[in-house]
């Protein structure tokens, strides 16, 4: 009976070194194979760090496929259309601000001739010319300048006029000024001394009727409402 006990309690010790023992090892190595790369373990850190690389380099293939340098087209510019050309008037006698020849004086031995003139860059819709002379240094009826010459109804076809034009309204000759109407015929420089000789020239609208007196500054307004533009021209005598 004793050795019954004895063997008992050997059997319980066993038991329990075992349970220690078994709880205790180390845990078991994966079997690799001959020739077989060991398995590695994935975290999730793993995996989003080569999530993030492999989008990255998507994003240098799309740029490398993309030209950063390509040619922006760009609208070319409208160019404004030209302003038009004034118009303008000179003669061949004299220069603007130029001495006036004796020819076209009243003074002395003169010629008392109305001087050649030219004009260029009518406006569009010019019906007629109109030209007003004046003596800036004479005020009569003061304060207007002296008219020299009233000249109307020029053809808007016409760019001179000869010299010499002869008195008279509706004037059959020159053909340049077929139809004019003079309401002073021209009457040449005559000063004491050094006066301004101004000519103006006027590009009439079509279908105006001018109603004009004999005050020159009364001519101006009535000339510049009824006009598309003027050019002027001066000349000096003594």
């Amino acid at each position: 009976m004793k050795n019954a006990s004895v063997t008992v309690q050997v059997l319980y010790s066993s038991l329990f070194l075992c349970a220690l023992g078994c709880s205790s090892a180390a845990p078991t190595a994966p079997v690799t194979k001959r020739g077989q790369a060991p398995a590695t373990a994935t975290t999730s850190g793993d995996a989003s760090q080569k999530t993030s690389e492999t989008n990255t380099d998507n994003k240098a293939a799309d740029t490398a496929a993309t030209p950063q340098d390509e040619e922006k087209t760009e609208t070319p510019a409208t160019t404004p259309p030209a302003a038009p050309q004034a118009l303008e008037l000179t003669s061949t006698a004299f220069a603007n601000m130029g001495a006036i020849p004796v020819t076209y004086v009243a003074k002395g031995n003169g010629g008392n001739q109305s001087p050649p003139l030219q004009w260029k860059n009518p406006p569009a819709g010019t019906g007629s010319f109109a030209i007003q002379m004046v003596d800036l240094d004479f005020l009569n009826p003061a304060p207007a300048p002296f008219i020299h010459w009233m000249i109307t109804n020029i053809p808007a076809t016409t760019t001179q006029l000869p010299a010499a034009i002869p008195g008279g309204n509706n004037l059959a000759a020159p053909a340049e000024a077929l139809g004019a109407n003079q309401m002073k015929n021209y009457a040449g420089p005559n000063p004491p001394n050094l006066h301004r000789y101004e000519w103006t020239i006027y590009a009439i609208k079509q279908g105006e009727t001018l109603n004009l007196t004999n005050n020159s500054m009364t001519n101006k307004t009535e000339l510049e409402a009824k006009s598309l533009g003027k050019a002027t021209l001066i000349g000096t005598y003594q």
